[in-house]
């Protein structure tokens, strides 16, 4: 069978490049993270993060800030509990909602974790300059943006 298109390098796919970098850094980042022997995945850092920022969330709010499902955070939020890093309590406006907070515990990790995650994003981006990285931030916004609107 003979086809219209010429191969399409996959070391040229814009798509492919995106994909595999991130698929390299979310693994370097388990690997400093399970090394580090503070018991977080780079998923539950991510739902820490959202509570550091601001306790008494509910999921929704965890899932729209993450990108991840209901069903996702639902998990790590247990797992999360299980750790005693979270606790769930019923939101006192609206009973049908259950808000997360931090356990002391929960808060005690975000200052080594802060510093852990830093560390690797400096040493990941560290033949970059700070507008590179801003233009990079830009860039992966602006495809995040698009494929929210396209409904992609």
């Amino acid at each position: 069978m003979n086809s219209k298109h010429s191969a399409f390098p996959l070391h040229e796919s814009t798509y492919y490049l995106i994909v595999r970098t991130s698929m390299h850094m979310k693994t370097a980042l388990y690997r400093a993270l399970h090394q580090s022997g503070l018991g977080v995945t780079p998923e539950q850092w991510s739902v820490l993060c959202c509570l550091w920022e601001k306790e008494g969330l509910y999921l929704t709010e965890i899932t729209d800030k993450t990108g991840r499902d209901k069903y996702t955070i639902s998990r790590i939020v247990n797992l999360l509990a299980k750790k005693g890093l979270v606790d769930s309590r019923l939101d006192p406006a609206d009973k049908r909602r259950t808000n997360l907070y931090l356990t002391d515990k929960g808060r005690e990790l975000q200052e080594p974790l802060t510093r852990l995650v830093e560390e690797f994003t400096a040493k990941v981006f560290q033949d970059f300059s700070a507008q590179d990285m801003e233009y990079a931030k830009r860039l992966t916004q602006g495809i995040l943006h698009n494929i929210e609107r396209l409904g992609l």
